[in-house]
């Protein structure tokens, strides 16, 4: 056997998962020792120089080689099923998107047969999002263009239909109440909190150049401080607002916000402070009863709230006009 067929032989077994024995590899290739440990160092310097995160391991014990994380392991049907409810639910992809990766999903998971019948039943009712992009290639690019911290120019549509062009030094990418978001800061300025821009509403985008130094400072202090926070992208500015509700009220406010800070605690009440975007929250907070929660700063925000109420007593009809008839 020639060195390249060897050589490659012995990788794709590696690749595998398969645990090669030294003495048994050499009888059956018709190898020397001192070839296949030279093969050897051939794949560790292979895979030292493309960066690979796998590692070529040496079992003493059994005289075998093996690639460390390298065996296939499929999804379990527990797993399978979690992530196609999250999916379906979301409603964020395009119909052929969601069928391609729920039947990606599904054919790297144990068990297929018994649930292709009812991914075909899910696909057939699934409906797309009504801008019908195609937000799974647009969110792999962003990934790869954020990892790879670079500065971007975004053409992006406002609700009004006015576009607009921003520069930004991208940081993340979210998803909030059906919709996907990218998170960055206005390159141009220096405002100490991102600005959000919905993906389905970006027409484009151009990678411009590097982020300087100060420029991945920006990213990472996003990432340290409100990373796990930003949430309701509805609008308005970034703010830390204070709220009072019932202990039993506050896990649901954790998990939806993450960046609650409890203030103080008592038997009936807990006092906390986030940073939300103001007008999201407010919206996020006409949808609750007023027996759970209590907004008690800022001032201008708890104004904005109860004009909110007011608009909506005099739409549908405010006690004074109930009182008159």
């Amino acid at each position: 056997m020639d060195k390249i067929t060897r050589l490659l032989l012995l990788f794709s077994k590696l690749v595998n998962g398969e645990k090669i024995n030294k003495t048994i590899f050499c009888f059956e290739n018709d190898c020397s020792p001192r070839t296949f440990d030279r093969d050897i160092e051939n794949i560790r310097l292979y895979l030292s120089e493309s960066f690979s995160s796998t590692e070529l391991r040496y079992e003493r014990s059994t005289n075998t080689y093996f690639i460390d994380g390298a065996k296939h392991k499929l999804l379990e049907p527990m797993e399978y099923l979690l992530i196609e409810r999250i999916l379906k639910d979301s409603m964020i992809l395009r119909k052929d998107e969601f069928d391609i990766l729920s039947m990606h999903l599904l054919q790297n998971t144990e068990k297929t047969k018994r649930f292709e019948g009812e991914r075909q039943e899910i696909c057939s009712k699934y409906q797309s999002p009504l801008h019908n992009k195609a937000l799974l290639k647009i969110h792999g690019d962003l990934v790869n263009i954020i990892r790879a911290k670079k500065c971007i120019n975004i053409k992006y549509f406002k609700s009004n239909g006015e576009e607009v062009n921003k520069k930004i030094l991208p940081c993340d990418v979210k998803y909030d109440l059906g919709y996907l978001y990218l998170i960055g800061y206005r390159a141009e300025t220096e405002d100490e909190y991102p600005a959000y821009y919905r993906m389905d509403r970006i027409f484009s985008f151009e990678i411009l150049n590097s982020q300087s130094a100060s420029e991945q400072y920006r990213v990472r202090k996003y990432f340290d401080k409100y990373a796990d926070g930003i949430t309701q992208m509805y609008g308005g500015f970034f703010i830390e607002i204070g709220i009072k509700c019932l202990n039993d009220f506050y896990p649901y406010i954790y998990d939806k916000f993450r960046n609650v800070k409890i203030v103080t605690q008592d038997e009936q009440y807990v006092v906390i402070k986030l940073e939300v975007f103001e007008d999201g929250f407010i919206k996020w907070l006409m949808s609750q009863s007023t027996d759970m929660v209590t907004v008690l700063y800022p001032d201008s925000t708890i104004e904005k709230i109860r004009k909110e109420a007011r608009n909506i007593m005099n739409k549908y009809g405010g006690v004074g006009q109930w009182q008159r008839k």
